[in-house]
């Protein structure tokens, strides 16, 4: 019995390297040096009975498999399919990676849906640059503040890197890494500014790769999308309309003039106008083809002898076109128009010598790579619009208008603020939604400026939080809320930020909102040469926050345009600043938005539009255009000197002469009445001494007088 038993050990003894070796070639290498299968005789001395089974060994867990970076019916997966199909590629050869671009073929910050390719591709709807590899492997580099949205939202197919921080690989080494030399990258050079296409053709060419620009593939896969949620959205097909004279104060001839007057002091023949911005301010259009604000998608070519402009069919009204002169165009006071797409071939053949092509500015990022590109070398003149300083700079009428659509929005905005008050159970969501439809109510609106913002608690000490599904908060009465929104009228642009407390509170929160209030009356009394650039402005803001060791990390503000985009160049006041150091101009709105931001915690932000108005001497001073109360329950009095109270005295009594008869001429009483009672007036310190003195006289008196009448009694007495 002995005897078969030695055999069947021997028998499953012989077994077990073959098993172990192919346990091992599964784990990999490394588990094959640390762990050696134990000796025949050791077994044997501790198994005296016939051995059957033989122990797993510890193993380390596979890695989960992305579904998502595998799906090639994604259109991730559509994509890197297209990259290796020559239908897509239009060439025999095929591309290793590809570059997908945020923005529209003028740069805007915030382009319509149906140009948002980053976000089809991907997922992500903010800003960002994405690199997709076609064997495997993509990335999306994105600001440092959407960082942490980013990574809730995008699937585990995408890698997600801050492109602020310069410890991170950019996009050109993070696709030199993992392809082979000779490799070809692809993108769309219509989608991105000159010098950033510039800077990652020069990256890759170092490490052997060749950036190539392969226009409309993504637009290709978009449109033959099978998926119904998925497929590209319809472009708007709002008609452009003309920007009366009495809000746009000059006639568009006059301003191509001015232009004209600008290129000749350059030695340029002729300007692209790319930003749409500035081509809806010169033709005195506007249209509605970008979410926030009231734009004209079309390119616009000003020459010495015409103008012109390049825009979709459909898009010129009759009214328009006739005020544009477009008929039996024969001079240079009139304009001529082509086909949108016609522009790249136009500039190839364009007949003057010399063409300014604009660079990047403060916020605009100038002419698309693919515009510069068209145009030849001996050509092109870099240099930045100059439209961007007429612009800017508010005509009479133009001011007018702005102050106008800002009474509109003050009445918009009392009435938000009164009907929060009395609501609860509302949260961050709802509020937005609130917001939006209290300014539909005003005449003259026609539609946000801005992605309208709302953050409580924990969530307003994040500057750069959105409000989403997943991080939706109801609103207690125990922390701060912060407003951020702006509206569009025919007249105008606004943008406005508070904060507000429904509860009681706290000593801190009263201390940061005082302080960020105190920001506010810095810069609306700052008296500057007129040569000041702007952002050297910026630490008189930030003063009163920096003794209190504090700081936000935003630009405290920004140029506003007149019923044109909410932030435009070239002023802007930060003083980090190094480049593009502009200064003011009277006529100029710019934004003041300082901040105080506890992480965990809460936060508090103040916004409001100043306009830049003229001062003695050659110096230029601000006055807000923005009329809405601060939330006299957050203001701690004993924190303000007396000029900050006069200030604030000042400012709320603005608000009660200009905005208080427009909410009683609407009706609007019981919002009347809440405006008024926001806006009590503060004591000033020097009064209240002055009445203390005042109110000690008398007892002065009574006491000597009772000195007197003792002396008397004495006297009599002795």
């Amino acid at each position: 019995m002995w005897g078969v038993a030695v055999l069947h050990i021997l028998a499953v003894a012989s077994l077990v390297p073959v098993c172990w070796g192919a346990r091992m070639s599964q784990q990999g290498p490394s588990m094959q040096t640390t762990t050696t299968p134990p000796p025949l005789t050791s077994m044997m001395a501790r198994s005296p009975v016939p051995l059957t089974i033989i122990q797993d060994q510890p193993t380390v867990p596979a890695p989960p498999i992305c579904a998502d970076a595998t799906d090639v019916t994604t259109p991730l997966g559509r994509l890197r399919s297209a990259m290796r199909n020559s239908v897509y590629t239009q060439m025999n050869a095929f591309f290793d990676a590809f570059l997908i671009f945020y923005t529209d073929e003028h740069l805007s910050e915030e382009p319509l849906q149906p140009e948002r390719r980053l976000e089809y591709i991907s997922g992500w709807d903010g800003a960002g640059t994405g690199a997709v590899l076609a064997d495997g492997g993509a990335a999306v580099w994105v600001p440092s503040g959407d960082v942490r949205r980013a990574r809730t939202m995008l699937t585990c197919a995408w890698l997600v890197i801050d492109a602020d921080d310069p410890s991170q690989p950019t996009v050109a080494e993070w696709i030199s890494e993992r392809l082979i030399r000779s490799g070809r990258v692809g993108g769309d050079a219509r989608l991105t500014s000159v010098g950033e296409w510039q800077g990652l053709s020069t990256a890759l060419q170092r490490e052997g790769l060749q950036l190539v620009h392969i226009p409309t593939l993504v637009d290709q896969l978009w449109n033959e999308e099978p998926d119904p949620d998925r497929r590209r959205p319809d472009f708007p097909k709002t008609v452009a309309k003309n920007y009366e004279m009495e809000h746009a104060g000059e006639s568009w001839r006059d301003k191509v003039n001015a232009v004209r007057n600008e290129l000749r002091s350059v030695g340029a023949d002729s300007l692209i106008v790319t930003a749409l911005d500035e081509v809806a301010w010169l033709l005195n259009v506007r249209g509605r083809d970008l979410p926030y604000a009231r734009l004209l998608k079309a390119f616009v070519v000003v020459s010495m002898r015409d103008v012109r402009v390049f825009v979709p069919p459909g898009k010129l009204s009759v009214h328009v076109r006739d005020a544009l002169a477009v008929y039996n165009c024969v001079s240079n006071n009139c304009t001529r128009v082509s086909e949108y797409t016609t522009i790249y071939s136009e500039l190839r053949r364009a007949p003057e010598s010399k063409i300014l092509i604009p660079a990047a500015g403060t916020f605009q990022r100038g002419a698309s790579a693919a515009i510069a590109q068209s145009v030849p070398p001996a050509k092109r003149v870099f240099l930045l619009s100059p439209i961007i300083y007429l612009k800017a700079q508010k005509n009479e009428a133009e001011v007018k208008g702005m102050k106008k659509a800002h009474l509109r929005d003050s009445v918009a905005m009392c009435t938000l603020l009164n009907y929060l008050e009395t609501k609860s159970g509302l949260s961050e969501m709802s509020v937005e939604v609130t917001v939006d439809i209290t300014r539909e109510t005003q005449a003259g609106y026609v539609g946000p400026s801005m992605k309208t913002r709302v953050a409580y608690a924990a969530n307003a000490a994040d500057p750069d939080y959105r409000a989403t599904n997943v991080t939706n908060r109801r609103i207690f009465k125990n922390a701060t809320l912060v407003i951020q929104s702006g509206g569009q009228y025919d007249e105008g642009t606004t943008v406005v930020t508070r904060t507000v407390h429904y509860g009681n509170p706290s000593r801190d929160e009263k201390r940061a909102y005082t302080t960020v209030m105190r920001s506010m009356a810095a810069l609306a009394g700052l008296r500057a040469p007129a040569a000041l650039p702007a952002a050297h402005a910026d630490p008189v803001a930030r003063a009163p926050l920096w003794a209190a060791k504090q700081d936000y990390p935003h630009p405290t503000g920004h140029g506003v345009g007149a019923a044109l985009a909410r932030r435009e160049d070239p002023v802007v006041l930060d003083y980090r600043q190094d480049t593009n150091l502009h200064t003011l101009r009277e006529g100029y709105f710019i934004t003041i938005e300082p901040g105080w931001y506890e992480p965990g915690k809460y936060g508090v932000r103040l916004g409001n539009i100043f306009e830049v108005v003229s001062r003695p001497n050659g110096y230029l001073g601000f006055k807000e255009a923005t009329l809405l109360p601060y939330d006299p329950k957050l203001i701690d009095k004993a924190m303000l000197t007396e000029y900050e109270i006069t200030w604030l005295n000042g400012y709320n009594d603005r608000i009660r002469k200009e905005v208080g008869p427009e909410l009683k001429a609407r009706g609007l009483t019981d919002v009347y009445y809440w405006m008024m009672n926001k806006t009590i007036p503060f004591e000033l310190p020097s009064k209240a001494k002055k009445l203390t003195s005042s109110s000690a006289e008398p007892n002065v008196v009574q006491k000597i007088t009772n000195i007197i009448l003792a002396i008397t009694i004495l006297h009599v007495v002795v």
